[in-house]
This record gives C-alpha cells, sequence and structure tokens, in this order.
C-alpha cells in the first residue's frame, strides 16, 4: 500500500491513476480556457467538460487558481526539460537556440501551453502559487539565457544584454499564439518554417553566413 497522502489527507491508493486524473482535469481546464477565456471560466465549466462533477476536481485542487497554477506550472517544466535536453546534444549555440525556437513554436498551440501564454500570469494568484511559478520560469529564462550568452562569447551572436535578447524572443515567439487561432489561415508548419530564421536573423552577429547568395550556398546552417 502506497504512504502517498492526498490534498484532502487521504491515502494515495493508485499514484499512477491519481495523476492521470489531475492531468486530465488540467487538460480539461486548458481547453475551456482556450474557448471562454481564464476570467470567465470556472470549475463548474471544467467538471461539465469531463462529465463530472466540481468535487471530484476539488478532491485534487484546492480552487481554480490552484488547478491554473499547476497548468503553468507542469507547461513550463516540460519547456525547461525540452530545452536542457536541447542543449545537452553539445551542439553551437546558435544551432541550440534555433532548435529552442521551433520548440517553443512545435508546442506553443497544445492545450496546456496556450492556455497559459493566452492568460499569462493573473493577479488573482496566491502568492504560493506565484513563487511555484516563477520558480520553473527563472529555470527555464536561466537555461535559453545561457544559450545566448555561450553565442554571444564565441561572436556568433551580435553583442546585446542576454535579458534583453530573451525576452526578446521569447514574447515574439509566444505572441503569435495569442492572435494565431488554429483554425486560421497560418498553420503550425508555415510558423515553423519562418519564425524561427527571422528571429535569429536579428541576433546572429553575421546572418548573411547562413543564406544562399545568388547559386552560391550558404556558409553556415542552422539545422
Amino acid at each position: 500500500m502506497s504512504d502517498e497522502i492526498g490534498l484532502r489527507g487521504y491515502r494515495v491508493q493508485d499514484p499512477a491513476r491519481t495523476l492521470a486524473r489531475r492531468r486530465a482535469i488540467m487538460l480539461a481546464m486548458a481547453e475551456v480556457i482556450i474557448e471562454k477565456g481564464y476570467a470567465t471560466t470556472t470549475l463548474e465549466d471544467v467538471a461539465a467538460r469531463m462529465g463530472t462533477s466540481r468535487a471530484v476536481i476539488y478532491y485534487q485542487f484546492r480552487s481554480k487558481e490552484d488547478l491554473y497554477a499547476e497548468i503553468v506550472v507542469e507547461a513550463v517544466t516540460r519547456a525547461a526539460e525540452r530545452l536542457d535536453a536541447i542543449m545537452a546534444r553539445g551542439e553551437p549555440p546558435e544551432r541550440t537556440l534555433f532548435a529552442a525556437l521551433r520548440d517553443l513554436i512545435s508546442v506553443g498551440m497544445e492545450p496546456l501551453n496556450r492556455s497559459t501564454l493566452m492568460t499569462g500570469r493573473p493577479r488573482s494568484l496566491a502568492d504560493d502559487a506565484r513563487a511555484r511559478i516563477r520558480g520553473v520560469d527563472r529555470q527555464y529564462e536561466r537555461l535559453l539565457t545561457e544559450v545566448i550568452r555561450s553565442g554571444i562569447e564565441t561572436g556568433v551572436f551580435i553583442d546585446r544584454d542576454p535579458r534583453f535578447l530573451r525576452y526578446t524572443l521569447m514574447f515574439a515567439v509566444n505572441g503569435n499564439f495569442i492572435w494565431r487561432r488554429p483554425d486560421g489561415p497560418l498553420k503550425t508548419d508555415y510558423i515553423l518554417a519562418e519564425l524561427p530564421q527571422m528571429l535569429m536573423n536579428s541576433v546572429l552577429a553575421h546572418p548573411c553566413d547562413y543564406h544562399a547568395h545568388g547559386e552560391a550556398p550558404p556558409r553556415a546552417s542552422l539545422a
């Protein structure tokens, strides 16, 4: 028998099933947020989406704010894990940054990610929830800044403030998921093909090296 204790003080008999239920609730919440917006989303909406009662949600989460904070923590934690894996390949900083940008774009339309990009960090969140979110935000920011700083130090990226570059790149990527509709004319494949190269052009010290000139092929490659 598991010794794990749940939110309401009950003994968790099946941790895997509990985790699956929590993630199902988080996904339902994210989908409702995308449709209705965070401000008007209620736990009754989430329960209705799942075909269950609100009590099932309260068994796992204290409130709407607690549930949303968990969505953000999950989304950002996964992003940091993926970025860490990209960095572990040991590729040059320009290829690492290019891969990181493509990663953010490729998952941006997934419900957990898009719901947080549309909502941001509401002021209604409790201090402890904000602290948890800030912790994972800083983890991702630290990794991305490390990539950017490495590129500046090696002369591959233009010498600008790494934090300025980091925020500019992140807002440019995340912003397109706020205004872009899943059923709109601009699909993920198009954004994935165009946006990373556009952004890399803004940070590379010698962007012309990565473009063909007439019949001459590029001198370097990001992919």
